[in-house]
């Protein structure tokens, strides 16, 4: 066994960002500090030692993170002021403290380099955590929750003296809330996952075809359209001071001119036809009411220094075959379908500014708002699909945020790889964000959130060493710990199953590392509360359950999170004429992680998480029952999420020839549920059933869960 005299020897390599990259990480930090020095010895974490706030204003942040230190270490540490003593941890802002490096950020409309942003901390008798702002404190007390040790039921902290910065402002990573419905508590989650990452933004996209969720006052008839509630003024603004208090800031997005049917239907022509399926972006009249919109988006979301206005993905054949369209062109000779777009991001640029904010928008994919030079100065833009467009942007003189989409081998990424496009340090790049695209709220918080880690090693520091056992040794580390804040009670399922089904009975158990804890929950997939059932053993699961759950410490006070648990869904395994028989689909689509196959729609089991799914509508999906039979019933069930509907008819056939439809659901509009459609019909012989998808009301895309058949009497 080695005796460290002084201190652990920490390897530095030449970063080509002109500062020295840490390449021994023994606490396994994650993103890995820019400065570190780990000495021997630890300063235990007891109920004797405060955290003291030496300025009020970080006050809100010192109770904070006494609660955090409780989810970790089992220890309540009170919040004090005044003189600190040894055990204490002590926070403070100067203003004075400067980066080793000069940081791209945002000052009002100005893209700068600036050296502000830092923070450090020193651990002796005490642990002292300076910031140059509150945020930098926030982020300081974030290394100082991953760094406890934990041992035999005693906390302390290695005494350890770190320095630290972000390579570029914008760390960020985005959540869909305007296309499947994300509890604020679950966007909470998303705050706090965010605030243990060092995450500096999160971004909302409020706005998109499905609804308009961000609850308007100046239009109310906004959020009258689509298939999701608005939020409530108050949980918005309850949401961003959440945020703030953890030095997290919440950006909104405002989106057009395209992806906002459901605003131009509720609008009622007044931004354009929603047939046209775009904003009318010639229309001067349509501004005054978008800067209302946006302005009330400015004034919940203050502390933004951002906005995003979209930008991306319009269909221009239904918009330019307007004949005031065409004359617009005519005059302006305008000649190619991009430039059209181009009024959309000037007038979105003088609104954003006008409440002083910085605009950022998508580059358009495949047709929107163009990379014109005049939008340079103005507008940042996130760059995430065509290739080149991440060098075509720069070169075009805007300031970019990296948003790949297709992502190259891991240790490859950086904040500067996007796509086939590899930007270098003296490119103007202002970070990264990873965006996440209609996810249940669940598939949210137990696969989404918990790969923010990952990519958030190269964002903060796009030199950092990746070592080998990065992914299955730091990432794991470091996502454990952040679990004991994310999700403070701990759900445990005992039995059979498999990708989140199970078809016989089986037991749950729930635990927390609070002392004293009281852990309430609701199986229904509501929010808990402290009239919500306490859980005092082991649950028998025979049906469905969406568990959540919450826990009060031994004086009653809630600490921490919702813990989300993934849905376990009861399927007792179903099999009817159909099941495992062979199928064939005109197109299957998925990915290689989460692959959409056809035997999907006929395994037995009502999993909402395994469909066949293509794209785009009208598509088939067939089966062969492998001999004939005679049929009466048929059920569907499309994919179900409480709010989308399918339409589509179905045929059989005894020789794959000639076909006979026998259900016609091609006007339906009742969303599905895991009870699907059940048709019955005129007993008829069948051995090939056929469903032949036609619409989804959420995208272009189709999906099936299950198709089950049977003989009359069976």
């Amino acid at each position: 066994m080695k005796i460290f005299f002084r201190s652990l020897l920490l390897t530095f390599v030449v970063s080509s960002f002109g500062f020295s990259v840490l390449a021994d990480n023994p606490l396994k930090l994650l993103p890995t500090p820019k400065v570190m020095k780990v000495d021997a010895g630890q300063m235990p974490l007891t109920a004797q030692g405060r955290i003291v706030a030496t300025d009020a204003a970080l006050k809100p942040l010192a109770e904070i993170l006494s609660d955090e230190i409780l989810l970790v270490a089992g220890v309540r540490m009170q919040v004090a002021t005044g003189d600190a003593q040894a055990g204490d941890i002590v926070l403070k802002i100067n203003r004075k403290l400067e980066a080793d490096a000069e940081i791209l950020t945002v000052h009002g409309q100005d893209v700068v380099k600036t050296k502000e942003y830092a923070h450090t901390i020193n651990v002796t008798d005490r642990v002292e955590i300076v910031g140059w702002d509150y945020r930098a404190v926030c982020e300081g007390t974030a290394t100082l929750l991953q760094a406890i040790a934990l041992d035999g039921g005693k906390a302390s902290v290695p005494k350890i003296s770190v320095k630290d910065w972000p390579y570029a402002d914008y760390t960020s990573i985005m959540v869909d809330c305007a296309r499947q419905h994300q509890p604020i508590y679950v966007l909470k989650m998303a705050v706090e996952t965010c605030r243990m990452f060092k995450v500096r933004y999160l971004h909302l996209h409020l706005h998109d075809d499905n609804a308009y969720t961000f609850p308007s006052t100046a239009y109310p008839e906004a959020n009258t359209k689509g298939g999701l509630p608005p939020y409530k003024l108050e949980e918005m603004k309850e949401l961003v001071a959440y945020a703030d208090a953890r030095g997290v800031t919440c950006v909104p997005e405002f989106e057009g001119p395209a992806h906002c049917t459901s605003l131009l239907d509720a609008m009622n022509g007044r931004l354009g036809n929603v047939k046209n399926r775009c904003i009318d972006v010639i229309n001067p009249d349509v501004y005054p009411i978008i800067d209302k919109l946006v302005g009330e988006m400015c004034e919940v979301f203050k502390s933004s220094p951002y906005i995003h206005i979209g930008g991306d993905e319009v269909e221009p054949v239904w918009y330019l075959g307007n004949e005031h369209v065409k004359k617009y062109m005519k005059e302006h000779n305008l000649t190619g379908e991009h430039t059209i777009w181009l009024p959309y991001g000037v007038e979105m640029a003088k609104i954003v500014k006008k409440y002083g904010k910085k605009t950022i928008m998508w580059e358009g994919r495949p047709v929107g708002v163009p990379l014109d030079p005049i939008l340079a100065k103005d507008i940042i833009v996130y760059t995430w699909f065509p290739k080149g467009q991440a060098r075509a942007a720069q070169d075009a003189g805007f300031t970019t945020i990296t948003v790949p989409w297709d992502m190259p081998p891991f240790p490859d990424f950086s904040i500067f790889t996007c796509n086939d496009t590899v930007l270098t340090p003296r490119d103007r790049v202002l970070g990264a964000n990873r965006p996440m695209w209609e996810m249940s709220h669940e598939a949210l918080v137990n696969s989404y959130l918990p790969g923010t880690s990952e990519r958030q090693e190269r964002t903060w520091g796009p030199d950092n060493v990746i070592e080998e056992d990065y992914k299955k040794n730091r990432v794991v580390k470091q996502n454990v710990r952040a679990d004991m804040i994310i999700r403070p009670v701990t759900v445990n399922t005992e039995g059979k199953l498999k990708d989140g089904v199970f078809d016989e009975p089986m037991g749950v158990t729930m635990s927390t590392t609070v002392p004293g804890g009281k852990i309430r929950y609701e199986i229904n997939g509501r929010e808990p509360n402290e009239n919500s059932p306490v859980y005092e053993g082991k649950i028998t699961a025979d049906k469905s359950l969406h568990i959540r759950a919450v826990v009060f410490d031994a004086d009653g006070k809630r600490v921490g999170n919702t813990t989300v648990a993934p849905k376990l869904r009861y399927v007792p395994f179903q099999s009817s004429l159909t099941t495992r028989k062979p199928v064939s689909a005109q197109s299957v689509g998925g990915t290689n992680e989460n692959p959409e196959k056809a035997e999907y729609a006929n395994d037995g089991d009502v999993d909402g998480n395994k469909f066949w799914g293509a794209i785009p509508a009208p598509l088939w999906w067939k089966v062969d029952l492998e001999k004939e039979h005679s049929v009466d019933r048929i059920q569907v069930v499309p994919y179900f999420d409480g709010g989308r509907y399918y339409q589509y008819t179905v045929e059989v056939s005894t020789d794959d020839k000639t076909w006979k439809q026998v259900v016609d659901a091609s006007n339906n509009t009742t969303p599905g549920t895991d009870k699907g459609f059940m048709h019955k019909f005129t007993a008829t012989p069948a051995r090939y059933i056929r469903v032949n998808m036609l619409k989804n009301s959420a995208n272009p895309a189709v999906h099936l869960v299950e198709v089950n058949a049977w003989e009359p009497g069976k």
